[in-house]
This record gives C-alpha cells, sequence and structure tokens, in this order.
C-alpha cells in the first residue's frame, strides 16, 4: 500500500553557467493518417467520399429507400427517396470522371424526389452555420437535360437549410459551381443531390467546404483547426507516416486542380482522395509559419525527386516553377528538410535507394537537409554494430554509417528520424534506450554533420498518462541538448474516430469544434515557456523529472517539473547563481488522473490552472510541493 506522504526532495539547479542552447522546434507534431486527420480534420472538404470510389454498402439501402428501388450509391453516401419516385442508382464504371467509377441516380417516378447524401467523416454528421456561406461544385453529365437540385438540410432530411438548382444538359462532363446559405445552424446535418422529377445525371465528383469565414487565409484549411495548432504552440509539422509506405502514394499525384487529382489506395483506407496532399502541406506550412517536413516514399525515382526540388525551391520561369505558380504558389517554397521513408529497415538496400535520391537532391539544392526513415529501438545500444532491440530487426547500424559517409564526402547534412513510444506514465524502453542511439550514431559520424530526431512520439492513448511521459521526453531531450527537432503524433483526431489503432491525437476535432486534449496542453505549455538556454539540473532523491532553462539574458529561469508519483511531491528548490528580484512566480499546472482526457461534453474536463506564487526564497531556497501526477512550469524573473 501507497504512503500517504513523500519525503521531501531537493531540486538543485546551476544558472552561474550559460548553459547549452536549447531548439525552439520540440513542441511540433505530425500528420500521418491521411483519411482522419484530413477529411474532418484540417481540410476544409466537408464530404467524405467525394469522387464516389468506394463500392457500394448495401446495409445502408435497408429502410432507406421504397421497396421496389433498385439502389446502388457509393459507400460514403446514403440513398434518399419521397413520394413515389424509387430511386435506381447505379455504380457506373463507364466514362467515369477520375478514378474507377462515378455515381449514376435515376428517377423514374412521377412525384417525389430521388438522390444521394453525405453525413461527411464516419457519418457523424456536417456542421451549418446559420447565415454563412458555403461553397461547392459538382461535376455532372447526363444523356438527356436534367435539373439537380443541391442541399444543405437536417440529418434525415425533414428540414432544408438551403438549396440551388444547377441544369445538367451535355453528355460531357461540366463542373458547376455553387454557394449555399443555410437559414437556420446544425451540427449534424448533411448535403445532398437530388432529382426532382424524371429523369438520370452521373455525379463524377462533388465539392463542399465553408466559405472565406470558415477558412484559414483562404485556403481549403478549417481555420478553427490550423488556429488550434497556432495556439497549441506548434513551430514545426512533418507531413507523413505509414500512409508514406503506399506504392501509390507520389507527389506528382497530389498537384494541380483537386478534382482532377487520381484517387489511389491508401494504407489506412482502400480508397484515398489526393484532394489535399503535400503540396497543400507545403500551403498549409507556408501560410501558418510552421517549419515544413515532408515525407516522401523511399521508391520515388531520382527524376521525381530532381523534379520535386525544381517544384517547391525552383524559380517560377523553370517548367516545374510555373506548375508550382499555376497551382497558386508563385515563390519557392523554400523547403530545407526532406525525408526519405517511413520506418525504414536500414540497411543495404535503403542505403542504394537512399544514395540515389541523395545525389539528385543535392545536386538539385546543396542546403537539403536529408532524414533517414528509421525506427525504433528498444535496448540500450553499447557496440553500435552489434545489437539487439531494433523494431525494424536490424542487428548493425552499418547502413548508417554509409550514409553518414556519404554525407561528409558530399559535405551535406543528414538527419536520424527515430520513433518513440510514450504512452506513460513510465518512459518506455524506447525511451530509457533512445540516449544510447544518439550515443551510437555519434560514434560512427566521424565529423560528418548529422542530428538524430524524433518524428513521432507515440502512444495508445490521449490521456494525462501519454501527457506526462511526453512532458518527460521533451525534458530529457532538452537537457541532453543534441536533438533540434521532436514531435508528437498524431496531430489531429476526430472525436470518435479511432479506427486505424492510434487513439492518441493532441488536439480534437469534430464537424464544429477543436479542443486540446493533456499532451497538446503540454506542448502548448513548454512552448509558451520556451527559454533558448538548458541548465544543469539535479534532483535528489524522489522521481521528479526536472528540466532548466533561462533567458539569454540571464534575467528569466524556468522550471518544468513531471512529477509521476501518486502523492504530493514536497520539495526543496535550491537556485545557484540566480535571485529572482519578483517575489512572485507565475506557475501553470496539469493535473489529474492518468485517465484523465476532454471530450466534446467537456472540452475543459483537464486543462492547466494559472496560479501566482508568492516563493519566499531566502538565499536562493524556496520550497514547493508538486501535486501528483502532474507537469508544471515554474516562470522566475
Amino acid at each position: 500500500m501507497a504512503n500517504a506522504w513523500c519525503e521531501e526532495v531537493t531540486i538543485r539547479v546551476d544558472a552561474s553557467q550559460a548553459g547549452r542552447p536549447v531548439s525552439r522546434h520540440l513542441t511540433g507534431v505530425c500528420i500521418e493518417d491521411v483519411n482522419h486527420e484530413i477529411y474532418g480534420g484540417i481540410y476544409s472538404q466537408m464530404i467524405f467520399g467525394e469522387s464516389f470510389q468506394e463500392p457500394p454498402r448495401t446495409a445502408a439501402l435497408k429502410g432507406s429507400v421504397s421497396p421496389d428501388a433498385t439502389a446502388a450509391t457509393s459507400g460514403m453516401w446514403g440513398p434518399i427517396s419521397s413520394g413515389n419516385a424509387p430511386l435506381s442508382g447505379m455504380i457506373e464504371k463507364n466514362r467515369s470522371f477520375i478514378g474507377v467509377q462515378s455515381q449514376r441516380i435515376t428517377c423514374t417516378g412521377s412525384e417525389g424526389e430521388v438522390g444521394i447524401e453525405n453525413q461527411g467523416l464516419n457519418r457523424q454528421g456536417m456542421a451549418f452555420t446559420e447565415g454563412k456561406p458555403y461553397e461547392g461544385y459538382v461535376w455532372l453529365r447526363s444523356e438527356k437535360p436534367a435539373d439537380v437540385l443541391l442541399t444543405l438540410e437536417s440529418r434525415d432530411g425533414a428540414r432544408r437549410y438551403a438549396e440551388t438548382t444547377v441544369a445538367s444538359t451535355v453528355d460531357e462532363w461540366r463542373r458547376f459551381n455553387f454557394t449555399l446559405t443555410p437559414n437556420a445552424s446544425d451540427r449534424a446535418g448533411r448535403f445532398a443531390i437530388r432529382l426532382p422529377s424524371p429523369g438520370s445525371v452521373v455525379i463524377g465528383h462533388a465539392f463542399l467546404q465553408p466559405g472565406d469565414w470558415g477558412r484559414f487565409k483562404g485556403l481549403p484549411l478549417r481555420r478553427d483547426a490550423v488556429d488550434g495548432l497556432i495556439d497549441q504552440g506548434v513551430t514545426v509539422l512533418r507531413y507523413g507516416g505509414s500512409m508514406v509506405n503506399e506504392p501509390e502514394y507520389r507527389w506528382k499525384k497530389v498537384i494541380g486542380p483537386r478534382d482532377h487529382r487520381p484517387p489511389y489506395r491508401g494504407h489506412w483506407y482502400p480508397h484515398s482522395s489526393n484532394g489535399w496532399g503535400m503540396i497543400d502541406f507545403l500551403d498549409l506550412c507556408d501560410a501558418a509559419g510552421f517549419m515544413a517536413i515532408p515525407d516522401f516514399n523511399i521508391d520515388e525515382t531520382p527524376r521525381d525527386m530532381a523534379d520535386f526540388i525544381d517544384y517547391a525551391n525552383g524559380p517560377v520561369d523553370g517548367e516545374w516553377g510555373k506548375r508550382r505558380a499555376a497551382d497558386g504558389h508563385p515563390t519557392p517554397y523554400n523547403v530545407r528538410h526532406i525525408e526519405l521513408g517511413n520506418e525504414e529497415k536500414i540497411d543495404d538496400a535503403y542505403f542504394k535507394k537512399f544514395a540515389s535520391l541523395a545525389k539528385v537532391i543535392w545536386q538539385k539544392d546543396p542546403a537539403i537537409i536529408l532524414v533517414v526513415g528509421d525506427f525504433q529501438y528498444k535496448q540500450i545500444i553499447d557496440d553500435p554494430l552489434h545489437f539487439e532491440g531494433a523494431d525494424s530487426k536490424i542487428t548493425s547500424l552499418a547502413a548508417h554509417k554509409r550514409i553518414l559517409d556519404l554525407a561528409r564526402q558530399n559535405g551535406r547534412e543528414v538527419w536520424f528520424d527515430t520513433h518513440m513510444w510514450t504512452a506513460g506514465p513510465a518512459p518506455s524502453p524506447s525511451a530509457l534506450a533512445f540516449r544510447s542511439y544518439v550515443d551510437a550514431i555519434e560514434k560512427l559520424a566521424e565529423g560528418a554533420k548529422h542530428h538524430v530526431v524524433v518524428f513521432e512520439f507515440n502512444a495508445n492513448n490521449h490521456d494525462q498518462r501519454r501527457a506526462l511521459a511526453n512532458a518527460a521526453a521533451i525534458g530529457a531531450i532538452m537537457r541532453d541538448g543534441r536533438v533540434p527537432v521532436a514531435l508528437s503524433a498524431n496531430a489531429l483526431q476526430p472525436d470518435g474516430q479511432n479506427d486505424n489503432g492510434w487513439d492518441q491525437g493532441l488536439l480534437f476535432l469534430n464537424p464544429s469544434r477543436v479542443w486540446l486534449q493533456p499532451p497538446g496542453f503540454v506542448a502548448r505549455m513548454i512552448s509558451r515557456s520556451y527559454q533558448p538556454r538548458v541548465l544543469e539540473s539535479h534532483v535528489e532523491g524522489a522521481a521528479l523529472s526536472v528540466t532548466a532553462t533561462r533567458s539569454d539574458d540571464g534575467k528569466h529561469l524556468v522550471l518544468q517539473v513531471v512529477n509521476l508519483g501518486q502523492m504530493p511531491q514536497p520539495s526543496r528548490i535550491q537556485l545557484i547563481g540566480f535571485t529572482p528580484s519578483n517575489p512572485i512566480a507565475e506557475l501553470e499546472i496539469l493535473a489529474g488522473p492518468l485517465d484523465a482526457k476532454n471530450s466534446d461534453s467537456k472540452i475543459d474536463g483537464i486543462k492547466p490552472t494559472h496560479i501566482e506564487w508568492r516563493h519566499n526564497m531566502k538565499d536562493g531556497v524556496a520550497g514547493y510541493t508538486f501535486l501528483p501526477y502532474s507537469f508544471t512550469v515554474i516562470q522566475l524573473n
């Protein structure tokens, strides 16, 4: 049985020295789930399955249409009918608009309407705001003239909030733009495409998003989602993860008009749209001020990677610079980091692919830092050429050494991305082994410019336990001082979405709002209290994780303290070489049960509290008791 109290411990911080530089980029995030973090997440597109590539769901037809209907609708859409007008729908593979199929709807009754409806990701419903315009377009073709009704309506179709009619008049694909302004608000509505009279029409693509009022700087991005990332303190964003390992994931498929981009077989879903991809990610980072790190499939060809450098960083008068300008971004993106692969087996086969791509990338832009898409290590590495515990099953860093030699011979810098498990609250084997991996890479470098980075803190939860583990891991990285970038996965998570095994989003979303989970608050606390120098600190006794930083001028000192214990922890804080002139310190505290998290019904169930603490420091010593299961930031001036 645990004691109800803990003995006092001493925290010593040496502020007499300038300290080592600490990176500003340790509170980044990673988007790695293109279907969920993008659709229903940061992408302003409200329709899931906009190009009708999913096979029909027969269960969706039961009770939805009249008994004599022969309806087949793409899997993300539902059939609708009224009056004596049965829906005859079919998945049409002849002359499809994009991909392998399109959606035909046919009305044969004399009274009533038929059509299809979409309720967004997971059919959770679309959020409409009264009086605010929504913009979209549909691609249609028909053998005969047909009026097509487009509506915003309630989930059951009983109430219509806005409608407009477009006329399909030709036998060729034609795009119809529209604007709909609802006359009422609804947190869970739907978008419908209807035939109000007998006829037949084929639908190739449907798009719907908020007007400029709901988008970030005019881009196809949810304003509240991007604002949420900025508020969280994100400084760097990676676009990558398991999705990049799919054979059809290629950057050239995501340029040009999004309604003409080919769908592809994705990782989490077999039918993935390219409506929002790597190029849109670069637009996001450019607009929000994030450092951008795009991740590429390691099997991209050297020619295609050379073309990407021209597209991203080349002059506007070049072939690919012109393509970039045509896509809406005349000025170069100035991409400085490119990752090759994700959670790869770093062996001779990987090295050969890496070397062939590195050659053309460095020829095009010598300033590019290439990142090796490594995996996770769960055992301490004593000998870099003989070890166990790598998730990729390698037992030697010989290929890493070849990459380091390649970088040194070309006068270039390379980074190695290893991942870390932070399910918490205690440090995982990969967290404990991390420094030995950094040491091992240093042993092999022989002067090669390099860094180790962490592009994925992973977990199977988004609770307080994960928040504490993230805080401890970031603190350890800050104290080590050798890691320039650390990122958490996943950046975003639609509420109620966890069919891919990664229930770990920092910023949660539903169709109408966003909110932070405890690990997101940890990132915000660290980012807002950032100081550029890390100091030597030492804890005698209990399992507190303590990180101390200070300003360049020495006037501001910050303590970040993680208490992994279930009891309050009294402490004696001793500062050497720093005397605060302000008797009041600012404290921010995130504390709560290990399973604490936030929900749509209670988005602030757990959140940081702010207090002013009169420290009564005497001879550089003050006493403070840290709450159980807490992360505390103390700012002294």
